[in-house]
């Protein structure tokens, strides 16, 4: 409550706010010339106060009456009263440099993950202020639910040290199992398999019965372990249409041609033919030059080796523009009578690339060669012997469902029922396993 003292002599000609008591007794102290003062308090006091009154005021001592207690702590602390004042203004602009950094940190990709990442410290955060900031508020700042935010809750309060996750295995009974996270370790450590891809290693260990989760789930613990490295985020690019697919083997060939530079400073070419339902490398050669007479050896090798399982073949080859598949060499082994080949030229004659053969080159090279550094020609011929071994017989496909392309070759059927039963019995083990295994908190 403040006060406005008046005065029509001496020093009291101009108006000055006094904002306590003792203010009050100071300055009618100090002004003796004083005759009037008024008192602006919501007006519930009247405007003039006898001489009389003014007199006894002077002499007074104010601590005597009640209440006097909250103008010493008003003296006291002034300099806060005054900044609290600015409050207002202060947490609008607090306010407003929050939300910009919300709109800046929330545009950036895998924000949910940074957030999610850190669900300890938000949790923490949002219960010390939601007795000020509600949790509806509170989890704006976030970009996530109320709902997110009490499981969230659930899973700091009730962290188990018996489970990977670190989740209560009595609130998440469908959790996976140690023996689950070994059996993925182990695959991932796997020395024969260091140069598949993720997936191929997720099927080839549900082929063996030994991987009994989701892709997802799969990926996920290998996150968790750190094994294998997290690739840098890259931008999605626009979706193209899908390429060209046959329905069965034999139908659609891809030929192709890459070249590398080994240690002995020698540019070596590798020839391949690749089958497009199953992709099956069909033939292969590793030349010291470009020729039209390997692209027909490679062609002919392949359709030798396909009769052998059809009789009846009607192959549609696609190939690049390059003069290594356009000469008479070629052309005059499709020409022949017995040779049923319509050899079609990628971009030109179909409004397909072949990029089939030439994802199968970049899976060559940086899986298999790029890591070995061939010296010459032998050593580049055990390297590309091996891949094709590897790649052919050994290695799940993940766009064959797991099967290998040798398997799909052949026509054998993919191992979706095996799948579905290893995680439905997996699914009943966990169960029974996560109600005999629970920690403290969970019990």
């Amino acid at each position: 409550m403040g006060f406005l003292v008046s005065g029509s002599g001496g020093d009291c000609s101009e108006n000055f706010y006094l904002p306590a008591w003792d203010g009050i007794w100071d300055s009618l102290r100090q002004n003796d010339d004083c005759d009037t003062v008024i008192f602006n308090a919501h007006n519930s006091l009247p405007g003039k106060i006898p001489r009389t009154n003014l007199h006894r005021w002077r002499n007074d001592d104010y601590k005597r009456f009640m209440g006097s207690e909250i103008n010493l702590i008003a003296d006291k602390h002034t300099e806060l009263i005054q900044t609290l004042n600015h409050y207002p203004k202060m947490f609008y602009a607090y306010g407003k440099l929050i939300r910009t950094l919300i709109d800046i940190t929330q545009g950036v990709e895998n924000f949910g993950h940074v957030v999610r990442n850190q669900k300890e410290k938000v949790v923490e955060t949002i219960s010390k202020v939601k007795n000020i900031v509600s949790i509806e508020k509170a989890v704006k700042v976030f970009n996530i639910s109320k709902s997110t935010f009490h499981t969230w809750a659930i899973d700091v309060k009730l962290a188990c040290d018996k489970s990977f996750f670190q989740k209560c295995n009595k609130v998440y009974p469908n959790q996976i199992m140690p023996q689950e996270v070994k059996n993925i370790r182990d695959a991932l450590l796997n020395p024969r398999n260091r140069h598949w891809s993720m997936l191929s290693i997720y099927w080839d260990g549900v082929r063996k019965g030994l991987i009994t989760v989701s892709e997802n789930t799969f990926y996920k613990v290998n996150k968790l372990l750190g094994i294998r490295g997290n690739q840098k985020t890259i931008k999605k690019k626009k979706r193209h249409q899908p390429g060209i697919r046959a329905k069965a083997p034999n139908e659609i060939w891809h030929a192709d041609v890459t070249t590398l530079k080994a240690l002995n400073g020698k540019r070596y070419y590798i020839y391949l033919v690749v089958d497009n339902f199953s992709r099956q490398i069909l033939s292969y050669s590793i030349q010291e030059r470009v020729s039209g007479l390997i692209t027909k050896q490679t062609i002919e090798e392949a359709y030798s080796g396909a009769l052998l399982l059809d009789q009846e073949l009607n192959v549609k080859l696609i190939v690049d523009g390059g003069p290594e598949n356009h000469n008479f060499h070629v052309n005059g082994f499709i020409k022949q009578s017995e040779i049923n080949i319509q050899k079609l030229t990628a971009l030109k004659d179909l409004n397909y690339s072949n990029s089939m053969v030439e994802r199968i080159n970049r899976t060559l090279k940086y899986r298999y060669i790029f890591p070995k550094e061939p010296r010459d020609l032998k050593h580049l011929k055990r390297i590309v012997q091996f891949f094709i071994k590897d790649y052919n017989i050994r290695k799940p496909h993940s766009k064959l469902s797991g099967l290998t392309p040798n398997e799909a070759y052949r026509g054998i059927k993919p191992p979706n029922k095996q799948k579905i039963q290893l995680i439905k019995q997996a699914k009943q083990d966990r169960l029974i396993y996560n109600k005999e295994n629970r920690c403290l908190k969970c019990l």
